[in-house]
């Protein structure tokens, strides 16, 4: 026996006109493989009708928007992450197109020349300098300590200047969750 379009009728919404509503219910009542849909799926319409809205488990609200967050930090992290290697690359390119501009106006000997010549006025810079200095730690002895406090305390400052500065860009890029104040 045939069981379309009846099946498809039993399980659609849509209205069947006189002629169809006729032969489904002479089908109905021969076939008890219909029968058996037809009563399972008025039972599942009406069970689906009277039950309610499910709830959500607890906390589900605090924990979405926890990670919508979470996600929202990540996704402006990776832009700051993308911008800073962005711009970090234009620079290199354009130091890179500089030094070539540089070096097609002039020949290659000439700046390896100049490279070495700096460097030698760079050596003699820093041996007159320890000249200088050895000179003056002999006339005045009490400058040598001086020099080496001056010294531990100049790192010191460096060192502490340059991980406040690291500190920040740290933070910088991990910026606060909302709903929550950095101190």
């Amino acid at each position: 026996m045939s069981h379309q379009p009846f099946e498809n009728w039993l399980l659609s919404d849509e209205k069947l006109n006189e002629e169809q509503e006729k032969a489904l219910q002479t089908h109905l009542d021969e076939c008890r493989q219909c029968q058996l849909i037809s009563h399972a799926w008025n039972q599942v319409e009406t069970l689906m009708l009277t039950s309610s809205d499910p709830n959500p488990a607890p906390g589900f609200g605090l924990r979405w928007q926890q990670r919508l967050a979470f996600d929202r930090q990540q996704r402006q992290q990776r832009r700051m992450w993308f911008l800073t290697l962005g711009l970090s690359a234009l620079t290199v390119f354009i130091f890179l197109g500089l030094a070539l501009v540089s070096l097609s106006s002039t020949s290659f000997s000439y700046e390896i020349s100049q490279l070495f010549a700096t460097f030698a006025r760079t050596v003699a810079r820093v041996s007159h300098f320890w000249d200088v200095i050895l000179s003056v730690v002999k006339s005045f002895p009490w400058v040598l300590p001086l020099l080496v406090i001056l010294g531990i305390g100049g790192i010191s400052a460096s060192i502490t200047l340059i991980l406040t500065w690291l500190r920040s860009l740290i933070n910088f890029y991990q910026p606060a969750k909302e709903g929550v104040s950095k101190q």
